[in-house]
């Protein structure tokens, strides 16, 4: 504590502060680059297994079925696993697929604008879509799914939440994976990108309804579904990982990251989700300024991370404020749902109850975060008080 409290103290100089910039973009950088990459490493090694962990059920696989079928549709029982086959489709490499998927809502159907979209497949021996007779009966591998419905896709240590935008044609017969199964499913091409899928094996699960998943891409929490991987969710692929859980107040999880009420205002929501895509950049000292906050950055300091989630909130606009003018934005003292700590050195900030902050201190800190650097949710039982903060809040908020 006795060094954080000099750097800080320093930290308050701004003819200090000026003349560290260029050291610390010669010192710093390179160091957070490796310890970027010393925290991706462990981060795959923390969620290895992601893809393959807990109890993964085993549905019906091929064979010679009746119905000019070759394998059984796959009724998806919530709460369950279930390893099947995935391809991917459209892009670059296959344009002849289009950008249009077959759900009826022309909000929805643009896929492009939507890359966190699958296509279920048909399980029938002959191709319908040769006769011109494809309808949405023929794609049933997955039990015909109504459009929009959410799967959890897990593969090789990695996870994304999908929505059924589209329909498909399978691969035919014979075309399984190793246990038998035939691909069910159909990735767009981003999303697919993300995941590593090819023609490969994944996991999937039913996400929860939760009326909010179409918007706020919602994800079960860690009770549910326990049997199968929680995986905290990149940007790319659209996907932004939301968990929500019952109330108003923002609560972590094991996982590190943190799950929104349910009865929390939107823009709550998004600052909890806003967060949670900040999970594992490095801090960098002047990191993110500069830059748009609609740009997710490799690296931030206290007061670009906590613009960003006013701005993903839709309570700042595209320019990182400093501490020092977070001290004087929105309203004086606490906010109902938001409140922001600022000083000429630190700042920080408290969504429905949670902590999201650079600073760690063993002192103050405990929960899954604990001992990690970094823009992270923070549990600590009081504010922390090794610091004078001016409380500001969002208005409205």
């Amino acid at each position: 504590m006795n060094e954080t409290r000099i750097a800080l103290a320093l930290a308050r100089s701004r003819t200090v502060r000026s003349a560290l910039v260029a050291a610390l973009a010669a010192i710093v950088v390179l160091p957070v680059i490796a310890a970027a990459a010393i925290t991706g490493l462990l981060a795959q090694q923390e969620e290895a297994g992601c893809a393959s962990a807990g109890t993964v059920e085993q549905p019906a696989g091929a064979g010679s079925l009746g119905g000019g079928r070759y394998a059984e549709p796959l009724q998806l029982v919530p709460g369950r696993w279930y390893e099947v086959g995935a391809t991917a489709y459209g892009g670059p490499g296959d344009p002849s697929s289009g950008s249009y998927g077959a759900i009826p809502d022309p909000a929805q159907s643009y896929l492009p604008a939507h890359p966190d979209t699958y296509a279920e497949l048909s399980v029938l021996q002959i191709n319908p879509a040769n006769h011109g007779t494809f309808t949405f009966a023929d794609a049933d591998a997955l039990g015909r799914l109504p459009y929009m419905s959410a799967l959890r896709v897990a593969h090789e240590g990695r996870s994304a939440l999908l929505f059924k935008r589209d329909i498909g044609y399978g691969q035919g017969p014979g075309q399984v994976i190793a246990n038998g199964q035939p691909y069910r499913l159909d990735l767009w091409w981003q999303a697919a990108r993300t995941l590593g899928v090819s023609k490969s094996a994944v996991q999937i699960a039913l996400a929860p309804a939760t009326g909010s998943a179409g918007t706020l891409h919602a994800l079960p929490e860690a009770t549910e579904g326990a049997s199968g991987p929680e995986c905290p969710l990149g940007e790319s692929g659209g996907s932004v990982p939301l968990p929500l859980t019952p109330g108003s107040r923002t609560r972590i999880l094991p996982s590190g990251l943190a799950a929104a009420g349910e009865q929390a205002p939107e823009a709550v929501k998004q600052m909890v989700a806003a967060g949670n895509r900040l999970y594992g950049t490095a801090y960098l000292y002047g990191g993110a300024h500069g830059t748009s906050l609609d740009t997710l950055q490799g690296a931030y300091d206290c007061s670009s991370a906590v613009s960003y989630l006013l701005h993903w909130g839709g309570v700042l606009g595209t320019g990182a404020l400093n501490s020092t003018e977070l001290e004087s934005y929105g309203r004086p003292g606490p906010g109902r749902w938001v409140t922001i700590y600022a000083n000429a050195a630190h700042t920080f900030i408290y969504t429905a109850g949670l902590r999201f902050d650079t600073v760690e201190d063993p002192a103050y800190d405990s929960g899954p975060n604990s001992g990690r650097p970094g823009a992270r949710w923070r549990v600590s039982p009081t504010v922390p008080a090794w610091a004078a903060w001016t409380v500001r809040h969002p208005a409205g908020l």
